[in-house]
């Protein structure tokens, strides 16, 4: 090998070890902590979510200066513009976002209120909408980026007492499907992972406690986010959706 190769090779090195700046919503607890605790060990982490405390406690287990935190609301706008403007005022620009914050009410359509249905959509539909337009632009300027949605397998399979969740999860994969046709030419990978019965605090108390051993855990779901991520560098390959169950099948 001679000289320039050798100087080639060590600038792609130097690339694909470089730490990505990735932006994760609903940050502080669950699959969204899992997830922070993952990737934080080797790139730069804006936690987000609405409750700071949970941030904090999550931005301490990190390396000192990889992670920021910023509060905000998925479902509100002007809350989504200032915390990707703070986001980048510390890392700079976005590239990788991981849409993970959600809500979940599991009732039957007859019971539920319209608050309780429109607080799903809000947060489970249009939060992924509002983040990914903050960081597309400055993605597309730059000819590179990756999207990631945690997603739910009641985006494609029907659950009773499901409806208004399984609604706002099958909408999110519409919209992120769509974009993938939308911008696969310009450098950006759209990646759904759609994630079966895992043990957070979307289930209920009681439910854990009976069904928790047949659960996933959010480090089963983190250890896929990282092999996504480890791809974001390779022209070659793209997730564009996963499907993870728990082995014994959906609850």
């Amino acid at each position: 090998m001679d000289l320039l190769q050798k100087l080639f090779c060590a600038i792609l090195r130097a690339e694909m070890s470089a730490p990505l700046h990735i932006w994760i919503t609903g940050a502080g607890q669950g699959i969204g902590a899992a997830i922070a605790m993952q990737l934080g060990t080797q790139h730069h982490i804006t936690l987000s979510g609405r409750h700071e405390a949970s941030l904090r406690g999550v931005s301490g287990a990190l390396q000192h200066g990889n992670a920021a935190v910023v509060t905000c609301n998925v479902s509100d706008e002007q809350s989504i513009h200032q915390a990707h403007a703070a986001a980048v005022a510390v890392f700079g620009p976005v590239d990788v976002l991981v849409n993970n914050a959600g809500v979940g009410v599991f009732t039957n359509l007859e019971d539920m209120s319209v608050e309780v249905f429109d607080e799903q959509i809000a947060v489970n539909l249009r939060g992924v909408f509002l983040c990914t337009k903050a960081v597309l632009p400055s993605m597309v300027e730059r000819q590179r980026g990756m999207i990631i949605t945690i997603n739910s397998i009641a985006s494609i399979t029907a659950f009773s007492g499901c409806t208004a969740y399984g609604a706002s999860k099958a909408g999110a994969l519409a919209l992120t499907r769509s974009l993938r046709s939308e911008v696969r030419d310009r450098g950006i990978k759209v990646t759904d992972i759609l994630v079966g019965a895992t043990e957070t605090n979307i289930w209920s108390e009681e439910n854990r406690v009976t069904l928790g051993e047949r659960m996933m855990q959010s480090d089963d779901v983190a250890g896929a986010v990282q092999m996504i991520v480890d791809s974001f560098e390779n022209p070659r390959t793209h997730f564009e959706e996963i499907v993870i169950r728990p082995q014994r099948g959906d609850l």
